[in-house]
């Protein structure tokens, strides 16, 4: 998969530069998150809406689990603000150490489109930042390096349509390329459309871990704020 020349600030992925523990993303250009849910949290999220923090597992192309991710937030606060809510939300390796974090704050105008989500790692480090673009009916994101600076684009589609079809939440450049000349996607597989995982993320091998890391968080901010309701 080749980047698109307008795309900016892509540095090529080094094992030799990139956050402690990151190592797994280097040469991964794939991956697959899987959202867990027991079958009691299912009934007491249906019948009674009591909802559980969210866990996942991440897996790259081959099946091997490599990241798990969970929620830490308090009842109340998942329960009345829901997909507004802040959060953290702890990655572990399989070690079971902790080498992400995701942080949304809370936003009071969150309903205005103006949610992001900042990556961490290790936690307490910002390597990069999500940040939700105002349009009036299409997702729209710009993806920040540890700089703040801009280093590219996800287009999403009319959510609503998504919800009887797959979903592509496309990697662009800066300057508003087309979307047949993404370089990456944040895929939402249709339920029952043959692909068991919830997401796939695809990006260039060679983006840089710290960006791949942020399109993790990408992916996790895209859920709970599209998604987490409908299922």
């Amino acid at each position: 998969m080749e980047l698109s020349e307008d795309i900016a600030i892509l540095p090529s992925s080094d094992p030799y530069h990139c956050p402690s523990h990151l190592e797994t993303l280097t040469w991964i250009d794939q991956l697959f998150v899987y959202k867990e849910k027991t079958p009691e949290e299912r009934l007491k999220e249906a019948f009674f809406g009591i909802k559980s923090n969210n866990r996942y597992e991440v897996k790259d192309d081959t099946g091997n689990k490599i990241f798990r991710i969970i929620e830490d937030n308090a009842s109340w606060k998942r329960n009345f603000y829901r997909a507004s809510r802040s959060f953290t939300m702890n990655v572990f390796n399989e070690s079971n150490q902790e080498i992400i974090r995701l942080v949304r704050p809370f936003d009071c105008s969150s309903c205005c489109c103006s949610n992001e989500l900042e990556v961490q790692s290790p936690p307490g480090v910002a390597i990069g930042l999500v940040r939700q673009n105002w349009h009036f009916c299409l997702p729209k994101f710009t993806v920040e390096n540890e700089r703040g600076e801009p280093a590219f684009k996800i287009a999403g589609p009319f959510v609503p349509h998504t919800y009887c079809a797959d979903a592509n939440f496309e990697l662009v450049s800066l300057n508003g390329a087309e979307i047949d000349r993404s370089f990456g996607k944040i895929f939402k597989p249709f339920t029952g459309g043959g692909q068991d995982a919830d997401f796939v993320l695809r990006f260039p091998r060679s983006l840089e871990v710290k960006m791949k890391a942020t399109l993790l968080g990408a992916c996790i901010l895209i859920d709970c704020l599209y998604y987490e309701e409908r299922q």
